[in-house]
């Protein structure tokens, strides 16, 4: 079963002057538990290509259906409370909310979903325990390493219990070391749990360790 579907999806990006092809005539498939990979030069439309499975952004042309839904069809509002349910993003930069605390911010997510205060907290402490880090509870993003701050932003991306993660360059601004820890935590997710994961990189070998890697260049899929 396939859980991602793009057909003839294309983006370009329009100002008063400029036209830029981010993709054109895309046409592919995730399949449900699948480990993507995707990559490609700088420039070549993954991140687009990852923010438009993950309904972050429509398409210019082409359709997208996610889990049966087709994002076309749905509003921006019932747009966001499925993307909440159904997807967790993973991005390099982090994104966590540098003035709440780990548990906090692993909280977020669970609030727009409307879970109780007390049903938030369980669930934050279960994915943080999940990725190692329940002896950061108190902490502010500032006070933690990079790949701390990753295992944070995996735990929120996983909080709401998501059928599928989209990962941007998880382990671009990590060393060697905090990389592998956070490519073993997406591997356990998608070989335990079953979650279907696209994941974006730049590094061969880890792209290696996905089941398949679909490779762009020029906002084309080459192979």
């Amino acid at each position: 079963m396939n859980v991602i579907e793009l057909s003839k999806v294309g983006k370009i990006f329009r100002t008063d002057e400029v036209e830029t092809l981010a993709l054109e005539n895309v046409n592919m498939s995730v399949e449900e538990g699948e480990f993507l990979a995707v990559m490609g030069p700088s420039g070549c439309g993954k991140s687009t290509l990852l923010n438009i499975m993950g309904m972050l952004d429509r398409p210019t042309s082409g359709t997208v259906t996610v889990c049966g839904v087709k994002a076309g069809e749905l509003s921006d509002a019932r747009m966001a409370e499925f993307r909440n349910k159904t997807i967790g993003f993973v991005f390099q930069s982090f994104h966590l909310i540098l003035s709440l605390n780990v548990i906090e911010n692993v909280e977020m997510p669970l609030l727009y979903a409307g879970l109780s205060a007390k049903e938030r907290r369980e669930r934050a402490y279960q994915v943080l325990e999940q990725v190692g880090m329940t002896h950061r509870l108190r902490h502010l993003p500032s006070q933690l390493s990079g790949g701390q701050c990753q295992r944070v932003a995996i735990a929120r991306a996983i909080a709401c219990n998501p059928k599928i993660i989209l990962a941007d360059e998880p382990t671009g601004n990590l060393n060697s070391e905090m990389a592998a820890d956070v490519m073993n935590i997406l591997m356990r997710l998608n070989s335990e749990e079953q979650r279907t994961i696209v994941m974006v990189t730049h590094n061969e070998q880890q792209a290696a360790l996905a089941h398949r890697t679909a490779r762009f260049f020029d906002g084309h899929q080459v192979g």
